[in-house]
């Protein structure tokens, strides 16, 4: 056998009116009308507005910005990770390395004996180096891409040149 349950609220569907959901609520009625209105929400014929109305128009996107929150510090945690694992390079550290290599071989190259045309195929084939790793750095990003390749932030990859330093070839 089941009791009634005591309630003070009607069988009927509540409707407020924005001055009485603002007492019960705790805010301004002029508050309450921006988020209404904000909300899109629309008033019965006498003026009411559903609870479902009031709360979707006060906390309607607390969920949307929790869950945006969250992402957010997804992504910071498995950023500071993957710096912990050493499984992020510092770009340009690694770009001024690469570059000194690049000019301590052409320099090697240019002084050999070999012909200028084999020279010049190495020399080509050394200079990709920063394409190799803009490639790299590309595939590597989980931001977001445009329809264009490009982040939203920005213009795609950080652009890597190869310093001209002695008598390297670009």
């Amino acid at each position: 056998m089941s009791r009634p349950s005591k309630s003070n609220v009607p069988a009927a569907v509540l409707r407020w009116s924005v001055e009485r959901a603002g007492i019960e609520f705790g805010l301004a009625s002029v508050t309450l009308r921006k988020s209404l209105a904000k909300s899109s929400a629309t008033a019965d014929e006498d003026g009411l507005f559903t609870t479902r109305q009031v709360v979707d128009a006060l906390f309607g996107t607390l969920a949307v910005e929790k869950l945006a929150t969250q992402k957010e510090l997804r992504r910071k945690l498995e950023l500071e990770n993957a710096i912990k694992t050493a499984s992020v390079l510092d770009r340009g550290a690694l770009s001024r390395s690469f570059a000194l290599i690049d000019d301590a071989i052409s320099t090697r190259i240019m002084s050999s004996e070999l012909s200028r045309a084999v020279k010049e195929d190495i020399l080509k084939d050394l200079s990709s180096w920063p394409l190799a790793l803009e490639k790299v750095a590309h595939r590597q990003t989980r931001l977001p891409r445009r329809g264009n390749g490009q982040t939203p932030d920005g213009d795609g990859c950080e652009a890597i040149t190869r310093p001209s330093i002695g008598g390297s070839v670009p």
